[in-house]
């Protein structure tokens, strides 16, 4: 009996003790399956990142229908892969985007700045417009008064002048004479001879009272007919006066202390190193001659065209947010008369003493008081 307990005692003994083994071996083993499973959710993920679905431009602002998005494993992004698409709506491209190329945080700005990639003013030209510069006075400029952002219209004058349609040259054309053909002494034939002269071609007139034909020739080179218009009627002004070169600001040395150089020779240290110096008084205060506009393509011709015949042409500024389509006539002599009531005077047996050929402002004696007094450059 007693042999049997102590048998029973023991594989009670045995059997606890395989569980408990058991057991142990259960709860090392969860925390490696735990690992490897959550290892291969791990490796299983798919996070979208942002694509170009069409080509964009540098400058251009991302619209929604631009991106797309593209799953990839989360071991295979970037942390400066954008994977939001609204990290890049409403913003600009920084560089040119191919499509399907994947966007970076680098590539999208909410402002650009100048790089070798481009200049700012590219930025500010709507797409299917350019920009073109043209001369510009105090007169033709409205007074200086013209700044970037504002609208003009461009006026244009032409002078028309006839011309003979072969030659191209103006009219009237000069007289040459022509000898007809001789036979000289020898009987030989001498051949006719052209000799110009700087007669001016006329006509024949018959005088009425004395029955006689007489030949006028022009008293003065030919007049030209002017006509003025305006071509351009909405030109937005990009920039007024020369752009700047360099968007470098100068590198000044330190002020005070030991070792800075003497403020008159800052400006020679500035120079040797070959960075740019400050402008000067004068160049700060020289008027602009010169006005970029952007237009259209074909009205970048028109003007191309203009500057290079030599054309006047000048500029009105439009009121602020004012977006009405003007409608103008051409502008002659005869469009002044009918329109403004400008009477032609009649020829009359008397005149006023003295003769005046031309229209002459007044001088006032304030006026020679002024000259005196402002100092001439």
């Amino acid at each position: 009996m007693k042999i049997g307990r102590v048998l029973i005692l023991l594989a009670l003994i045995l059997i606890l003790g395989v569980g408990a083994a058991f057991l142990w071996l259960r709860r090392r083993a969860a925390p490696t399956a735990t690992t490897n499973s959550g290892g291969g959710r791990q490796a299983a993920e798919m996070i979208p990142v942002v694509v170009a679905a069409q080509p964009i431009r540098r400058g251009t602002k991302i619209t929604e229908q631009m991106l797309a998005t593209v799953d990839l494993p989360a071991d295979r992004v970037l942390a400066v892969q954008i994977t939001d698409p609204k990290e890049a709506i409403g913003k600009l491209a920084v560089r040119d985007l191919a499509q399907g190329m994947f966007l970076t945080k680098g590539d999208v700005a909410e402002k650009l700045s100048v790089s070798a990639e481009g200049s700012l003013a590219s930025l500010q030209i709507p797409p299917g417009s350019v920009a073109i510069s043209i001369p510009m006075s105090r007169l033709s400029g409205v007074a200086y008064g013209i700044r970037p952002g504002d609208h003009v219209a461009v006026l244009a004058s032409f002078p028309f002048v006839d011309v003979d349609q072969d030659y191209q040259t103006v009219l009237p054309d000069k007289v040459a004479v022509v000898k007809p053909p001789q036979m000289g002494e020898k009987g030989q034939t001498i051949t006719a001879d052209v000799q110009p002269s700087e007669a001016p071609f006329g006509r024949s007139v018959t005088d009425n009272d004395l029955g006689l034909p007489f030949y006028l020739v022009a008293s003065e080179p030919q007049r030209a007919r002017l006509v003025s218009q305006m071509l351009i009627k909405d030109a937005a002004v990009l920039y007024v006066g020369t752009f700047p070169l360099t968007t470098q600001r100068p590198v000044l040395p330190p002020q005070g202390g030991e070792g800075a150089p003497a403020p008159k020779q800052q400006g020679q240290a500035a120079a040797a190193q070959g960075q740019p110096q400050p402008k000067t008084e004068h160049e700060q205060k020289t008027p602009p001659d010169i006005i970029t506009l952007v237009v259209s393509p074909q009205e970048a011709v028109t003007l191309k065209y203009l500057m290079d015949r030599q054309v006047v042409m000048t500029l009105a500024l439009r009121a602020g947010g004012d977006t009405t389509d003007i409608s103008t006539d051409a502008v002659t002599l005869s469009y002044v008369l009918d329109n403004y009531g400008v009477v032609v005077p009649a020829k009359l047996p008397y005149d006023l003493a003295p003769r005046i050929d031309k229209v002459v402002p007044p001088i006032l004696p304030n006026d020679q008081w002024m000259q005196m007094l402002t100092p001439q450059p």
